[in-house]
């Protein structure tokens, strides 16, 4: 009897002939798909696999959708590296590209890889806090002596009230994003990449037809060894180098914002100089705060997409960064009795600005229909 994905293969290849005749498909991409539902390419040794979903994706004008892994809640047997789709004038081949991890039976069920439109205008620049010390103070007023003490006894929701008188729409045009140092920096600001299209089936550097997004990097500032015993996350850092960041964090605010700064906002520096801030006992989870903020215009948010390591994830979010600056990494462990090693400049974040309207965005699904091409 056939194989489930013999099956499979042989009802994608049967279609394929249809795809192009009806202008959906290219010829690149007709000939790459024939290879079946599944297949590797590069080093055999660790092959960069690709599978093809079955589906074609357009974004519509102004827009491109971006392919990441489903955290939080991945196949951490996977490694996959986001994916831009730019053509907004012929349908593309939703492929997966990922590469697995360790050795063994690989099996692909139930989530692999989500989809989410992104606008390609968002830039950043740096600079220090001295030249943007409103950001400094707006830390201070959030964690102000009131949220500490409030904190002791119960969940304050403060972020959760802010975030709710935030603008909805973005103002139009390219968006202006900052990137405030705050301390020892150890991050990188780059464009986002590769790219798929319709055209040809191989990956771009660039997309084609212009369009520009950028996204920041963050690097981890101070190395620690991490365990996990079911109970406790125990963190073990580097004391030398995390006692001469924070000495670099409070100097920093205090040439921003004065002398008295620290003294009448301590836990805000806090919140910073200490690096790490552990969950409740149980969870297997930890913060890390980059000594750095970033801000973004109104109606702009920033995806906080984790970069996974041996033996730990760091999770998925959205914070509304016209509003709150701090990029938290939450790392998730999931493995017991473990000691982890995280070295200084391993990257842990990617922080990319998505306009908020774009972040409840629908789509519009299409069958395969026989009267030709449709929107």
């Amino acid at each position: 009897t056939s194989s489930p994905t013999s099956l499979l293969d042989a009802a994608l290849r049967g279609v394929i002939p249809r795809l192009r005749a009806q202008g959906f498909l290219g010829a690149s991409w007709a000939q790459t798909l024939s290879r079946g539902v599944l297949w590797s390419e590069g080093n055999p040794f660790r092959p960069r696999l690709r599978l093809w979903t079955g589906l074609l994706v357009r974004p519509m004008d102004g827009l491109w959708l971006r392919l990441s892994c489903p955290t939080n809640r991945r196949n951490v047997l996977v490694s996959m590296e986001p994916l831009y789709f730019y053509d907004t004038e012929r349908f593309t081949p939703l492929v997966v590209e990922f590469e697995p991890v360790g050795g063994g039976l690989l099996r692909l069920v139930g989530e692999i890889a989500t989809v989410a439109p992104v606008a390609p205008r968002a830039t950043f620049r740096t600079l220090p806090l001295a030249r943007a010390p409103e950001v400094g103070e707006a830390h201070g007023a959030f964690y102000d002596p009131a949220y500490f003490q409030v904190k002791k006894g119960e969940i304050t929701r403060k972020y959760r009230k802010l975030i709710g008188h935030q603008p909805q729409t973005e103002a139009p045009g390219a968006a202006s994003c900052r990137l405030i140092e705050a301390g020892p920096a150890e991050h990188e600001i780059r464009e986002v990449g590769p790219f798929l299209g319709g055209t040809r089936s191989e990956p771009l550097d660039s997309p084609e037809g212009g369009g520009r997004l950028q996204e920041v990097i963050f690097k981890n500032l101070v190395p620690f060894r991490v365990n996990y015993d079911g109970h406790t996350v125990a963190v073990d850092p580097n004391r030398d180098v995390l006692a001469a960041g924070a000495r670099a964090v409070e100097h920093c605010f205090a040439e921003a914002l004065g002398a008295n700064f620290q003294q009448e906002h301590q836990g805000a520096l806090w919140y910073l100089t200490k690096y790490f801030t552990p969950h409740p006992a149980g969870e297997a989870h930890f913060f890390v705060k980059p000594w750095a903020f970033v801000t973004t215009p109104p109606g702009w948010s920033c995806l906080l997409d984790g970069i996974h390591g041996v033996g730990y994830d760091i999770l998925r979010g959205v914070v509304s960064t016209d509003l709150f600056h701090a990029t938290p990494a939450v790392f998730w462990l999931h493995r017991l009795h473990t000691s982890i090693h995280v070295p200084r400049g391993t990257p842990l974040l990617r922080v990319l600005p998505v306009p908020r309207s774009l972040l409840t965005a629908g789509y519009r699904r299409r069958g395969f229909l026989d009267e030709g091409r449709t929107s």
